[in-house]
């Protein structure tokens, strides 16, 4: 996912740009947003706002979307923010629907691309391709990625053993060349250099908004 993407409005990722419901990474993919939206079983489409969008109001949003195929449905990104707007109360404000709208555009693109299963897809595949001492360092921009990149990496270290994460050795590190690797977890095959995430500074955040919830775990292999 990239900001040029988010930026053409007519891949359909943007809440601010109207376009078409199109959301597909892989433009030779054949499920687009607007599918899920006016094909989907009800509650297919109340699934994934919930689970994928996190939105606490997702069966009121599913039932406005499956109410609107009766009109002709959902066809471009404007149609559907203009039926959150409606669904925002007026006390929200601006930014209490751009944040709705977020999660429910968050919630499509990730079903459109199945992504989470791709991440722990590449994951496993990019682990695999690091010769010993190899890192691999993963930035996630919502606590759903976020989450599989923690759990995939504790998979990792102990991949042949029934290990869980309180049996895990912590090491405490005092490293001059590496300082922001505080506190590292050691596994068999392999070892987090980042037991909690590195997340940006104030300082980082001011020159670039968008990495305000980046989150950067890292795993070196054995």
């Amino acid at each position: 996912m990239s900001s040029m993407q988010v930026n053409r409005s007519n891949r359909g990722f943007s809440v601010l740009q109207d376009g078409p419901l199109d959301m597909r990474m892989d433009p030779k993919a054949t499920l687009s947003a607007e599918d899920i939206l006016n094909s989907w079983p009800e509650l297919e489409v109340g699934r994934i706002l919930r689970d994928y969008g996190e939105e606490s109001n997702w069966q009121a949003h599913q039932k406005q979307i499956i109410k609107s195929r009766a009109t002709g449905g959902l066809h471009s990104t404007g149609e559907l923010v203009k039926l959150i707007q409606r669904m925002c109360t007026i006390s929200k404000g601006r930014q209490g629907w751009i944040k709705t709208a977020t999660r429910v555009f968050q919630a499509l693109r990730i079903a459109v691309n199945d992504e989470l299963r791709t991440l722990e897809d590449a994951l496993h595949s990019c682990f695999d391709c690091l010769g010993p001492g190899g890192r691999l360092a993963v930035i996630s921009f919502h606590s759903l990625e976020d989450r599989i990149v923690k759990q995939t990496f504790l998979d990792l270290i102990h991949e042949d053993e029934a290990d869980d994460e309180d049996n895990l050795e912590l090491t405490d590190i005092d490293d001059e060349d590496e300082p922001w690797f505080k506190q590292r977890v050691q596994g068999k095959n392999a070892t987090i250099l980042t037991k909690r995430p590195i997340t940006p500074s104030q300082e980082e955040e001011k020159l670039n908004q968008r990495c305000r919830s980046a989150k950067l775990r890292v795993i070196q292999k054995s």
